[in-house]
């Protein structure tokens, strides 16, 4: 007599769990952005001292993406929770649940861009711009900005993202 094992969908839960443990979600400016604009972002997001044709102009940090998520880890951590407890529950549309919380944290990132006064600009730019938004010009950092699903172990990638 032969013993037969039931599955109960024991291995599409364990394959759920591994996906979700593969992946990370990366936001912010990646190479489609462009150099110009991902320059952009990184003197806004870090400030820099010496730029400018004349080398003198300080650029305070005006951080947008580490900003953005020392304000919404928690909240992206219960998101994953969510999808673990959903995975438990029978629900193994991984990547779904992944594709909606790198799209919330892609509109997070533009809105702090959006919104973000402080430090202003020198007057010279607002004089220049016509108006007094830190991170906007043109819009087009902002329109830059996205989000996609990596590899956890993919090069050039930091354990934070």
């Amino acid at each position: 007599m032969a013993v037969k094992t039931k599955n109960n969908g024991f291995n599409k839960y364990k394959e759920a769990f591994k996906k979700l443990n593969s992946k990370k979600v990366a936001v912010g400016l990646f190479e489609t952005a462009g150099k110009k604009v991902i320059t952009r972002g990184i003197v806004n997001e870090f400030g820099t001292e010496n730029a400018g044709k004349n080398k003198n102009v300080t650029i305070p940090e005006r951080s947008f993406v580490r900003s953005t998520y020392n304000k919404n880890y928690k909240k992206v951590a219960k998101d994953f929770t969510k999808i673990a407890k959903n995975i438990s529950r029978g629900n193994y549309n991984v990547n779904a649940k992944l594709k909606e919380i790198r799209l919330k944290q892609e509109l997070e990132i533009k809105k702090t861009i959006n919104s973000l006064k402080i430090p202003s600009n020198a007057l010279s730019t607002i004089k220049n711009k016509g108006f007094d938004n830190p991170l906007i010009e043109t819009g087009e950092m902002r329109d830059k900005v996205s989000s996609k699903l990596v590899n956890k172990k993919v090069i050039g990638y930091n354990e934070r993202i």
